[in-house]
């Protein structure tokens, strides 16, 4: 079933892999940004990864990239994964326009060749929106396990589970997810909603709820010792209808680290 759901998927990122980098571009990441030696890492990410000079770094679930360019940046030898074509290809592009080495690799995450499987990585990274596309959190977990050298380092950067749950308006804070959904169907739909041109997008995508305890469980079970878990309000304004102020007092963001 894994790769019936992330087949699918990878039809879908590709149809709006240069409008979501375009948009990254207008969002003043470019490959100029990175060429100036410009970053968009979270300082709550980069804070807690530490001086990457040197480091072998694999980025998973990269897009096209702007965070492995990032690193890159910093110093450390990155080799970025992602399950479309297309987005690895414009990454590829950023990059060399960048003048920045980053090994760019198209591969679904659950099914990583032997040299970035058993890579022996200093640091495995991951965030921004990733969990929801993980059909199956053990076997990715087991991933993550097997790419780090032993002492090698995990962090994790995701939106809080919670937040996809509420919405907020003039009418107040309302529930409009189950936390616990992964005990129903995964979601199905078309369409993007947090980048101009994703909204006509035609390609269903398919997206999974996973509560934060069962992300913890998955990567002990793997084998990772949990180092921490810290949370972080949400500065998505607009799920609250511009109220930034319900968002500061609700988890919207987390970082976990580990270790092999």
């Amino acid at each position: 079933m894994w790769s019936d759901y992330t087949a699918q998927n990878r039809l879908a990122w590709n149809e709006i892999a240069q409008a979501r980098t375009s948009w990254r571009d207008e969002q003043g990441q470019d490959a100029a940004f990175f060429r100036d030696g410009g970053t968009c890492l979270p300082d709550h990410v980069a804070d807690t990864v530490g001086d990457v000079t040197g480091v072998s770094l694999l980025h998973l679930q990269c897009a096209s990239g702007e965070e492995s360019l990032s690193w890159a940046v910093l110093g450390a030898r990155v080799t970025a994964v992602d399950l479309s074509d297309e987005l690895v290809r414009l990454g590829r592009a950023k990059a060399a326009e960048a003048g920045l080495a980053v090994d760019f690799v198209r591969a679904d995450v659950g099914d990583l060749p032997a040299r970035v499987a058993n890579g022996g990585f200093d640091v495995t990274y991951t965030g921004g929106g990733v969990l929801p596309w993980i059909p199956d959190l053990d076997r990715w977990a087991r991933v993550v396990h097997g790419s780090l050298r032993p002492g090698g380092r995990f962090v994790l950067m995701d939106e809080h589970p919670l937040l996809p749950c509420l919405r907020g308006d003039d009418q107040g804070l309302r529930l409009v997810g189950n936390y616990f959904g992964r005990d129903t169907d995964p979601s199905v739909y078309p369409g993007w909603s947090h980048f101009p041109g994703g909204e006509d997008a035609v390609a269903n995508k398919t997206q999974f709820v996973w509560p934060l305890g069962d992300v913890v469980t998955a990567l002990v079970k793997a084998g990772l010792v949990l180092d921490h878990l810290r949370e972080y309000p949400t500065a998505r304004a607009w799920r609250f209808g511009g109220d930034d102020g319900v968002g500061r007092r609700l988890p919207g963001r987390f970082v976990l680290a580990a270790h092999r």
